[in-house]
């Protein structure tokens, strides 16, 4: 939960005259929480920044003035020194000399000043743009959550943790600016939660554009690889008029988002079932201690169906477990009458035509497995899973454990369902990607426990096995290796 404080911090030595040598003193719950009021991932786990400082981020500062939103801003302007930028509507009221000097009148120019500079910096690829306003209504930030969309920017929203933000007279007189206290008193008033159209873990501008190219070159191999494939998506390509290369496209999406995420709670439309959902989500602890951070995972594989191509995730992790929210059993949508069978599948898989392409990887690419892999699913079971339900597997023991049926990369159970939307066909929707992961996770179990066989190729890199009706699933034998950052995305 705090890993990104450092051991030193956690464990104080405690120096006697009375005995000799040290004691170590560990911290309790209540002390670390403390610690972690007055800090956030941004500014204090290592790393997180390292990952933060090549990433196109946008810090929407929150809170009102005397709250300590400005000491949180040096912090973040040291850290995040080599490339960033300051937009705050005040400085629009500081002349030459430095003074401050207010004018409700100009208040409207000024935020217009301020969301042009927003705007140049996201054209100018500044990686850090701190938003230094009040930000307490939507109203007001949208402007600034627009453009971090446009430009492909990662948003995550900054409010100070000190214990008097929400006291109108301790912020009275703290605040440098004079504001007085019925003008406090308003605003608090209108101070509520940022309710997100749903949390995730996103990937950098970088990561996205890299895994797009996997996703679509993988696509183009699979269709070179099974004939009966090609001919099922080509089918549904004639009837939508589009190439079966542009099938499964981003293009075709209806909201075109330039940084891939994985959705880990949905939460909708602004309405009192939504405010429901954000708070009994945000009641766990871990939501917001562990927004902002950056969450290692990997991408172990890829599906081909006829409505979406996807990248299927695992996050080790034990911080991404504690705060999925997603529905791993919600049944998936039903096919159309459209899609074919197999049962003229031709085994003649052209190895030779596969796309020979450079890959980057690293050695933390090297992901542990586990043999023994319980399939239960008990609803009552704590949120955070044991380590038995590690959802990368090689090989699955049946109650009969002198038959062991070993396949490459599976994934079902809890989080299973942990996928990035890299293309839809025309009309379908990006969320229908969750449902077919659902349903391609169905179909390898009814391989295995059926014994049904399966056309498959196997190359130094890939499995990739075609279970018909355009359905494919690509094994990747070495993990792709990626950040995300666990924040939310508002609408």
């Amino acid at each position: 939960m705090f890993d990104w404080i450092f051991p030193s911090v956690l464990m104080q030595n405690v120096s006697s005259k009375k005995k000799q040598g040290t004691q170590l003193r560990i911290l309790d719950v209540q002390q670390l929480d403390h610690m972690y009021s007055l800090s956030h991932p941004v500014i204090a786990c290592q790393e997180t920044i390292a990952h933060l400082q090549r990433t196109k981020v946008m810090f929407l500062m929150r809170g009102l003035p005397g709250s300590g939103k400005s000491t949180l801003v040096n912090i973040l302007k040291r850290i995040y020194c080599k490339s960033f930028i300051v937009c705050s509507a005040d400085n629009y009221f500081i002349d030459s000399n430095g003074v401050y000097n207010f004018n409700r009148d100009k208040i409207g120019v000024a935020h217009q000043v301020c969301q042009q500079q927003a705007e140049d910096a996201c054209k100018k690829n500044i990686l850090a743009i701190i938003i230094d306003n009040t930000n307490i209504r939507m109203d007001e930030c949208r402007p600034y959550l627009q453009k971090a969309s446009n430009y492909g920017y990662i948003v995550i929203v900054v409010e100070p943790r000190t214990n008097w933000k929400r006291d109108p007279n301790v912020l009275m007189e703290r605040n440098t600016h004079q504001v007085p206290l019925d003008v406090i008193q308003g605003r608090l008033r209108q101070f509520n939660p940022l309710t997100p159209f749903y949390f995730g873990l996103f990937l950098n501008h970088e990561q996205s554009t890299y895994v797009l190219q996997e996703a679509y070159d993988y696509y183009q191999q699979a269709l070179q690889t099974f004939p009966q494939l090609k001919r099922d998506l080509e089918r549904i390509s004639r009837d939508k008029n589009i190439s079966v290369n542009g099938l499964l496209s981003r293009s075709n999406m209806s909201v075109q988002p330039k940084i891939l995420h994985c959705t880990v709670k949905f939460i909708g439309k602004n309405t009192d079932q939504s405010r429901n959902e954000y708070t009994n989500y945000a009641a766990n602890r871990l939501v917001s201690h562990l927004l902002g951070k950056v969450c290692p995972g990997y991408i172990v594989g890829f599906t081909i169906t006829p409505r979406t191509l996807g990248a299927r995730l695992l996050f080790p992790n034990r911080n991404v477990w504690s705060i999925w929210g997603q529905d791993d059993n919600e049944s998936p949508k039903k096919e159309s009458p459209s899609h074919t069978n197999n049962n003229n599948y031709d085994n003649n898989s052209s190895n030779n035509n596969k796309k020979q392409r450079p890959f980057h990887r690293n050695n933390k690419s090297k992901i542990t497995t586990t043999d023994n892999f319980n399939t239960n699913d008990d609803e009552n079971a704590s949120m955070v899973r044991s380590v038995d339900d590690v959802l990368l597997v090689d090989k699955i023991i049946p109650t009969n454990e002198s038959e062991q049926i070993s396949f490459l990369h599976p994934t079902f159970g809890f989080l299973s369902r942990a996928h990035l939307t890299c293309g839809v066909a025309p009309d379908i929707s990006a969320s229908q990607t969750g449902h077919d992961m659902t349903e391609m996770i169905k179909k390898e179990s009814d391989s295995i426990h059926r014994n049904t066989p399966t056309p498959e190729s196997n190359d130094e890199r890939t499995v990739m096995k075609f279970f018909g009706e355009g359905h494919c699933i690509v094994y990747l034998k070495e993990p792709i290796p990626i950040d995300t950052v666990f924040t939310g995305c508002f609408h």
